[in-house]
């Protein structure tokens, strides 16, 4: 509802072609300098003074700049995702930037600056007001109502929050929202994960995590495979004897010590280059490793609870480790956590599980619904009032 999406789609194909072009720049930049400077590795004046140099040079700043666009616009519509979410949530109709700040992790001037660059270019529907001399965030007209499935009653939107019915004790509550004339149901199927927590975890995390591991080992290794090659090039490089050894030796196609040179010196800057990426690559591997921890741990924890929200200071990694949330946002970032979102609730960080949204169908029987004119809305399929709204204070 607060997405662009069909923009969101066009974007993400741009950036597919953006990375694409980045990486042919810096694989053509990368070729042209690694020959130049291997032909003339003890003249690099004459490097810099190549006609291909300024070529080359370009080529890498576009391949990187491109890149670097790509990955921005990723993570800029990574963090739109995430606060229409956080919007479809809310029952209150108004967000303070502290609530997402403290939820996302970033600092509230960062949060500020991305909505309201958003609102230009990945989401709709909210504008920015003050109450009491607070800035918040204004929703687009929503009404709601929160219920208890098992009894019926109807539940304040703070206890809500609590997953608890104060009447029955049952946790299958939901709420009803009515936003212009747009109509969904938020419900929490808890029921769905307990006591089993490959509900909240996106595939097998097992298996990723040991390919992560696999993965940052073989890198460490192979890195440190060039790494060695390197320094045994660097070593032998104004070794006379090894140069005319190599020079003369019959299945070798070098003539000259110079050509001998040459070849260790393209090893030598391929080898770094390789090098420097393979460790890149690693580091990364590594931290996706512990976000699989992570979430493997957390999904261990949900799949006790019963009811459908819980303390993220309870959570056993983060309980007396603040850091440790960190590691609980990067799991469900990188999408390894299933069915759960960080939200604020009362100014306490809360995790709230199985949450469903199912938008413009009866929460009844899960016909369409056309036509919403006014708060009181009759299914013409099922005959189920499902508008019973009150109006947003």
């Amino acid at each position: 509802m607060y997405l662009r999406e069909r923009f969101l789609k066009c974007l993400k194909v741009k950036n597919v072609l953006l990375v694409i072009a980045g990486v042919l720049c810096l694989i053509f930049g990368l070729v042209i300098l690694a020959d130049l400077v291997s032909y003339y590795i003890d003249d690099l004046a004459t490097v810099a003074k190549a006609k291909a140099t300024p070529d080359a040079v370009k080529a890498l700043a576009l391949g990187a700049v491109l890149i670097l666009i790509a990955t921005i616009s990723r993570k800029l519509m990574g963090d739109a995702r995430f606060y229409s979410s956080y919007f479809e949530g809310s029952l209150e109709g108004r967000i303070t930037y502290k609530e997402l700040a403290q939820a996302s992790g970033k600092p509230v001037f960062g949060v500020a600056i991305e909505l309201i660059l958003f609102r230009f270019i990945y989401m709709k529907k909210y504008s920015f007001t003050k109450d009491e001399g607070k800035s918040i965030i204004e929703l687009y007209s929503k009404k709601t109502l929160c219920e208890c499935k098992n009894c019926g009653a109807p539940i304040e939107k703070k206890d809500y929050f609590v997953g608890t019915c104060n009447y029955c004790g049952s946790s299958d509550v939901f709420a009803k929202v009515l936003s212009g004339d747009k109509f969904y149901s938020i419900s929490n199927e808890v029921k769905k994960g307990h006591k089993r927590p490959e509900y909240y975890q996106h595939g097998s995390l097992g298996a990723k995590k040991g390919l992560f591991l696999i993965l940052a080992v073989i890198g460490i290794g192979v890195a440190f495979i060039c790494g060695c090659m390197i320094a045994d090039g660097v070593s032998k490089y104004n070794d006379h004897d090894y140069l005319v050894k190599e020079m003369l030796d019959s299945s070798n196609e070098l003539f000259s010590t110079q050509q001998v040179k040459e070849s260790l010196a393209s090893m030598i800057v391929f080898g770094s280059i390789v090098g420097i990426i393979l460790l890149v690559l690693a580091v990364r591997m590594i931290f996706k490793f512990f976000f699989a921890n992570e979430a493997e741990s957390c999904s261990e924890y949900f799949a006790k609870s019963e009811k459908p929200f819980i303390l993220a200071s309870d959570i056993p990694s983060v309980k007396g480790k603040g850091q440790k949330i960190r590691q609980v946002r990067g799991a469900l970032r990188s999408g390894y956590l299933a069915h759960s979102t960080l939200e604020v609730h009362d100014d306490e960080l809360k995790v709230a599980l199985a949450k469903k949204i199912v938008k413009d169908t009866c929460p009844s029987c899960a016909a369409p619904i056309v036509g919403v004119v006014d708060e009181d809305y009759i299914c013409q399929t099922c005959g189920n009032k499902i508008m019973g709204v009150i109006e947003k204070k």
